[in-house]
């Protein structure tokens, strides 16, 4: 089979390379993959952000894809050869609690097991869900992290009601999916952005407002006016010293803050503890989730019918270019690899 490889860090010790193909061990399936999700977190393992893994063994990358079962290890019930399924980001994921051993273990694409970025894939049997039918591959794709960030980030089914206000700062993947996931609960959406097309397309997509975060850098003040002084319900934060400040700002008392990511967090977060403590906010971190919110996520996705925003389609030869153009920002919506 063919693979992406990284033997150090830096793009340019990534490469395609021809593996022997894995054969499923007891409790496990083979996954021929379709199609992978590449996200800034691909990019920052391959420049050795989260660790160097070993040079001389390497490490296949890609933490998100869909593929179809192709080989069932001894044991294996409940699924078949052909069907089509997400891997769980974190594989051992699979009750309801988790100890953090077992997520630096069973994460794919990190620095202790094999991810999506490989014509094929040893998956855990235990560690499967089966995507939306009326998705098609790179859709289904983004699933397992960008779309079940945002849904646990919205407190998952019964999260957001009709009537809340959400804040999603930006457009990439996770917020876009939290977007489409909040208005089909009825939720009014905000949406923040610094470029003004990419808000365009946000209020098409059902945005009922945006804000232009460059020309407004106190923005959560607009969304107090937007709630005739209420405040957000829920605010989806992009892990910045300065976001986070305006994001707790922004909510209503008992409101709270879904931390999604770290783009420019620092350890001098500029927050207002008396702030927090006196209007009882609450503050949570969002990084994919355990498998019954997985299987939440795809029943509402199924029962409104959502499609993820697709911004890119590359053939997986081209994944170092993919990998290069993540930290840029510039795509609305996911970018995702082809294996056909």
């Amino acid at each position: 089979m063919r693979a992406w490889v990284i033997h150090g860090s830096g793009l340019e010790h990534l490469r395609l390379e021809e593996r022997e193909t894995p054969r499923p061990g007891a409790g496990q399936v083979l996954l021929r993959m379709r199609a992978a999700s590449v996200a800034l977190r691909d990019h920052k393992m391959a420049l050795g952000a989260y660790g160097a893994v070993d040079a001389a063994q390497g490490r296949v990358l890609g933490g998100e894809g869909v593929g179809e079962i192709a080989a069932l290890g001894e044991g294996v019930s409940g699924w078949r050869i052909g069907q089509r399924v997400n891997p769980l980001f974190v594989q051992a994921w699979t009750g309801e609690r988790i100890v953090a051993a077992d997520i630096a273990a069973s994460s794919l694409g990190g620095l202790r097991r094999d991810g999506c970025f490989a014509e094929y894939l040893l998956a855990d049997a235990a560690a499967l869900v089966e995507p939306p039918a009326h998705l098609d591959d790179e859709q289904a794709a983004t699933l397992s992290f960008a779309g079940l960030t945002a849904w646990c980030a919205l407190g998952g089914a019964g999260g957001v009601r009709e009537g809340d206000c959400v804040v999603v700062q930006g457009t990439n993947g996770v917020m876009l999916w939290a977007l489409q996931l909040a208005r089909a609960a009825g939720a009014t959406l905000v949406v923040t952005s610094k470029n003004d097309d990419k808000l365009a397309r946000a209020r098409a997509l059902g945005a009922a407002h945006t804000i232009n975060y460059q020309a407004v850098p106190e923005w959560s003040a607009t969304v107090l006016e937007i709630t005739g002084g209420r405040g957000a319900d829920r605010v989806l934060d992009p892990g910045g010293s300065a976001t986070l400040a305006q994001s707790l700002q922004a909510l209503r008392p008992g409101g709270h803050c879904a931390v999604v990511g770290a783009l420019g967090a620092s350890p001098e977060l500029a927050v207002s503890l008396p702030h927090l403590l006196g209007h009882q906010l609450s503050v949570s971190g969002c990084n994919a989730g355990p498998r019954s919110a997985h299987r939440a996520l795809v029943q509402a996705v199924d029962g409104a019918r959502l499609q993820p925003e697709i911004e890119r389609r590359w053939p997986f030869e081209a994944l170092p270019d993919a990998l290069a153009a993540a930290p840029k920002g510039e795509q609305f919506g996911k970018v995702v690899l082809r294996f056909a």
